[in-house]
């Protein structure tokens, strides 16, 4: 796994429908540690992996990169490169792919949804007798990449949630799902069409 970003190993064994081996066991488990909270993370960060990556000379962007990773011998500790890389990616380049993604043979890419729930719903009575539906907890999210595997997150409705996540709310009196749910979740479709999700309750 360390021949090459992990990303690039999620992307590969999410298209073969996490074929059996040491490096997508490996790739699997970062893409699930990544949405298991806090932070929740795009599972597939589609712009860390080099996707048109070449043999030719650096250029002066990957040279700039190179010799920022170098130590200086004045520095107390050890630089942090990749982090500053990762950042300066984002803000330069952004949240994408860096090919095109556009076609239907990235479409695995884009059926991977997250649902981020922290929801608390429910009936009580005042002093008169009348019911009243009170909210504590309202966080419903769900995330999604865009056509170049541009990650974003929208709220939604609670009872948009996929039946997988098995939040067992329910209409009672003027609450329209109550009960109390947490948790994160994320499915997809492989390449073949095959589906498949992880849910994590906390």
């Amino acid at each position: 796994m360390n021949a090459y970003p992990i990303d690039c190993a999620i992307l590969l064994c999410l298209s073969g429908g996490w074929p059996a081996s040491a490096e997508c066991a490996a790739a699997r488990a970062e893409f699930i540690r990544r949405i298991t909270p806090w932070p929740i993370e795009p599972p597939l960060q589609i712009w860390r992996c080099p996707m048109n990556a070449s043999f030719q000379d650096k250029s002066p962007t990957e040279q700039f990169w190179s010799i920022s990773a170098t130590a200086l011998p004045v520095q107390s500790y050890k630089p942090q490169a990749a982090i500053m890389r990762d950042m300066a990616i984002q803000v330069a380049g952004g949240s994408r792919a860096n090919v095109d993604i556009s076609g239907p043979t990235y479409d695995f890419v884009r059926s991977i949804k997250v649902y981020d729930i922290d929801w608390w719903q429910r009936v009580q009575r005042n002093s008169d007798g009348d019911e009243n539906c009170f909210t504590f907890k309202r966080r419903v999210n769900e995330g999604s990449y865009g056509t170049q595997g541009d990650f974003s997150w929208d709220g939604v409705s609670i009872l948009e949630a996929p039946a997988w996540m098995e939040t067992g709310l329910r209409q009672e009196g003027p609450c329209d799902a109550a009960g109390r749910y947490r948790a994160v979740g994320v499915e997809w479709t492989d390449y073949f069409g095959a589906q498949g999700f992880e849910l994590v309750r906390y």
